[in-house]
């Protein structure tokens, strides 16, 4: 049966997914295909089921696969183009059972409890810590992504001391969602958009369908992120939910989450691939609307960022009131990397923002940053899947505590370097292929 790591760091994780129902409104000129109507997102964070006065109350595991399982099945089938009938039996097998080590629902830890357990147990592995709100965190994924598919690095975030929501973005870049919230009779499902599942009001060339359509889906995640932002500020800044709704129905106690995140600075923005994108897509545009106060981004990290849907040139930085733009860090696999127009390009939108840094792991490959290589049965699994996550996650970490010099010197670094790799005797292709120099977790520093 597959499984997952339990979060490494010295709190335990909680889990509690929101949905925040809006007027529906189209995003772009895409209304019928793109229509904004709920927003929804899991939050991670901290807890201790010590300080709970019901811990057998909260039960450990969040389901990794979307419920109903004929979503999911209905989903990954739509997104790879094949029938549900063979994806059945994985999900079946591996995936109806599989859960991310989270304590559901259960309350969060506040920072003064934290501090209180460590002065009253010295022997505790709770770190110390001050009364300030947890820092925020905001996680946007990828193309056939959604909350829970980076969960392994939204925990270990969580596990060291942060809130993260994780986004399930309703722009058609995800398998399969369901809104619950507008209107629990009309309640329906969305899959995976294509370009040619699009009519457009003004014709566009089928050559260029793919990347307008991403470009209006990055207009509809910007939304999205403002959206979730704001309704989890008013849910940690006065306890005040509003809208702000439990996906399971359950009544939200606002007072538990007051004064738990801290909002009002240093909120960092992550991302993977189309993620990535949509971090410096929110980076290099003002807010969404002139009535949409700014996010206050100290922090932005792009995993393996997609740079294709993006305007070129660019994007760059937006000037801000006091002329600081968030320290920028970006974190490639080795596929996008030998990609050469792709990393130029990438390079060049690094330098855009002072002080930003980039580097590579050899030998990770694009869905090394998810929970997919590492979930899988051990036969099945790359014996490199863990230790690789395991880095991505850790040097994550760093880059949010501002130590990345520190944890850098602790890997084995180098510089770029390409050599021709000659195709294995079992390989159906039989073209030498490109690769970086170097072990497997080694990183390139650009």
């Amino acid at each position: 049966m597959p499984t997952l790591p339990d979060p490494p760091g010295p709190y335990e994780v909680g889990a509690t997914t929101f949905t925040l129902p809006i007027s529906p409104r189209g995003i772009g000129t895409l209304e019928p295909a793109l229509l904004l109507e709920e927003v929804a997102f899991t939050a991670f964070y901290p807890t201790s089921l010590k300080q709970s006065p019901l811990p057998k109350a909260f039960r450990k595991g969040l389901h990794w696969l979307t419920r109903p399982l004929r979503d999911a099945v209905q989903g990954y089938a739509h997104f790879a183009g094949i029938s549900a009938m063979l994806v059945w039996p994985l999900v079946l097998f591996f995936g109806s059972q599989l859960k991310i080590p989270v304590y559901l629902n259960a309350p969060p830890l506040s920072h003064d409890t934290a501090s209180q357990a460590s002065i009253d147990d010295a022997s505790s592995s709770v770190p110390k810590s001050t009364s300030s709100p947890w820092p925020l965190v905001i996680f946007s994924h990828g193309l056939g992504g959604g909350r829970t598919t980076y969960s392994q690095l939204c925990a270990h975030l969580a596990s060291s001391g942060r809130v993260v929501l994780a986004l399930e973005h309703r722009d058609g870049t995800g398998p399969v969602f369901r809104t619950r919230s507008v209107d629990p009779a009309t309640s329906h499902r969305g899959l995976y958009l294509r370009p040619e599942d699009v009519i457009w009001d003004e014709e566009v060339p089928p050559e260029e369908a793919n990347l307008a359509l991403r470009a209006e889906q990055l207009e509809f995640r910007r939304w999205e992120v403002y959206l979730a932002y704001h309704a989890f500020r008013s849910l940690t800044g006065e306890g005040e939910h509003q809208s702000l709704l439990r996906v399971d129905g359950a009544s939200i106690i606002g007072e538990i989450w007051k004064g738990v995140a801290r909002c009002d600075k240093d909120v960092a923005l992550v991302g993977h691939s189309f993620g990535g994108a949509t971090i410096f897509s929110t980076l290099s545009n003002p807010p969404p609307s002139t009535d949409t106060r700014p996010i206050p981004i100290s922090h932005a990290l792009a995993l393996d960022p997609w740079l294709e849907p993006l305007p070129s040139p660019g994007p760059s930085p937006i000037a801000s009131a006091n002329d600081q733009h968030p320290k920028m860090f970006v974190i490639n696999a080795e596929g996008f990397t030998l990609w050469k127009d792709h990393f130029t390009r990438l390079q060049d939108l690094v330098r855009a923002w002072d002080g930003g840094r980039l580097i590579t792991f050899v030998g990770a490959t694009h869905l090394s940053f998810s929970d997919f290589l590492v979930m899988m049965p051990r036969p099945l699994r790359d014996a490199s899947a863990k230790p690789n996550l395991r880095s991505i996650n850790n040097i994550a970490q760093s880059f949010l505590d501002d130590k990345l010099e520190e944890a850098l010197d602790g890997l084995t670094t180098r510089k770029m370097e390409i050599h021709w790799v000659d195709p294995s005797r079992w390989s159906r292709n039989k073209r030498r292929k490109r690769r970086l120099v170097g072990n497997v977790g080694d990183v390139v520093l650009h």
